[in-house]
């Protein structure tokens, strides 16, 4: 009977090893089928917005070539099972070449659109594995102020992509309204102030101290330029737009910020005939203004001629412009203390470092300067009331 049983025990007991093991071999197939689900990276076709970053080759560090992109603009089009990646690169003309690495070959990528005024262009390249590491190669080809003359380099990079997340249809909407006029224009913006009149009265609307109301405009409420921006608008400096608004995190270009420092400046105005290549698309209510600001050697056009007057102005270009209007002295070897003081061109060193010390720019979030990111509104005008105080001293 015992023998039996023992007989009857080790029966079930083998039994059940075998079940186990076979649980174990399904719940671990199952595990696999899911993780070779996600990996495959299989993605609906349709169009998504991407984060991306640009290495330095076989590094973890960010390649100086990331700093002439648009950060914000990585757009994935998935179609057939393809994915492709795009982003706005800037620079164009001076960006040669940008080469992605497509079936173990380093291929041009393609350019989807561009803008000449901007200097500009959307490049889009094939990826096939969004979650590993992309080989590119970079040709740059830059004429410089002296002292750096010449840039003409080509060096690999390495880019990282995020997370597509998908972008999905917007709902119907009632037709927009036409785009405000930019405050410039001289159909929404007072008069300028004669350059001898050294006690202007504020225009209409405003306090006699020469602030505006923040209730003027519908978008500056706990804004931290309100003040300025209200100051400068009652200086005759700068207007809002016809929506209403001031738009100070708007980008602003060539064209809008001569304007500004002109009338800072109480340059007055000019006939004087222009000398650019592109005069024909500079706006007719800019060119008075343009003209004095040229000839006091503070804005210069490009090396082809051209003003372009469209293009966005970065923190570091606004350093250099000031610097010049104030005629500050510039020290080649004059250091700043911004956290990526290394980002900083060459050809603004001196100027970015000469304008902090004087305490007319500052950093933005953890004390980095950003120099190659667009300037804002805000900013702009932050920058042309210390220029004024400075100037008033």
């Amino acid at each position: 009977m015992n023998i039996h049983l023992k007989r009857s025990a080790a029966v079930w007991l083998s039994l059940a090893l075998f079940l186990s093991s076979l649980l174990s071999v399904f719940h671990f197939g199952a595990g696999t089928a899911e993780a070779a689900a996600q990996a495959s990276d299989e993605l609906a076709d349709g169009q998504y917005t991407i984060g991306f970053t640009i290495y330095k080759n076989n590094t973890d560090e960010q390649s100086v070539m990331y700093d002439y992109v648009d950060r914000n603009s990585g757009k994935l089009t998935v179609s057939g099972g393809k994915k492709y990646v795009s982003f706005l690169m800037k620079q164009s003309a001076e960006t040669k070449s940008f080469k992605t690495m497509v079936d173990g070959v380093l291929t041009e990528s393609e350019t989807v659109s561009t803008d000449a005024a901007a200097n500009t262009r959307v490049v889009r390249f094939e990826v096939s594995d969004l979650k590993a590491r992309l080989d590119g190669w970079v040709k740059v080809y830059w004429q410089l102020p002296e002292p750096i003359g010449l840039y003409d380099h080509e060096y690999d990079v390495d880019l990282g992509f995020g997370t597509p997340v998908l972008v999905k249809a917007a709902p119907a909407q009632t037709p927009p309204r036409s785009p405000a006029v930019p405050a410039d224009d001289p159909v929404t913006a007072p008069p300028a102030t004669p350059a001898d009149d050294p006690h202007p009265s504020p225009p209409a609307g405003t306090s006699p101290s020469g602030e505006t109301p923040v209730s003027s405009f519908t978008d500056l409420q706990n804004h931290w330029a309100q003040a300025d921006i209200g100051r400068a608008v009652g200086l005759g400096i700068v207007n809002g737009y016809e929506d209403g608004g001031f738009h100070p995190n708007a980008a602003i270009n060539r064209a809008e910020f001569t304007v500004l420092l002109s009338r800072a400046l109480k340059l007055g105005e000019s006939q004087t005939p222009l000398q650019f290549s592109d005069e024909d698309s500079i706006p007719s209510w800019v060119k008075p203004y343009l003209a004095p600001v040229v000839q006091a050697g503070i804005i210069n056009g490009y090396e082809d001629g051209s003003f372009q007057s469209d293009r966005q102005i970065s923190r570091a270009e606004l350093a250099v412009i000031i610097a010049r209007a104030l005629k500050l002295e510039a020290d080649a070897s004059a250091q700043t203390s911004f956290a990526d003081a290394n980002l900083i061109p060459q050809w603004a060193q001196a100027e970015v470092a000469a304008a902090q010390k004087q305490g007319i720019i500052s950093g933005r979030d953890n004390n980095t300067f950003a120099p190659n990111d667009s300037a804002t509104r805000a900013e702009a005008v932050t920058l042309i009331l210390a220029l004024q105080n400075k100037l008033q001293k």
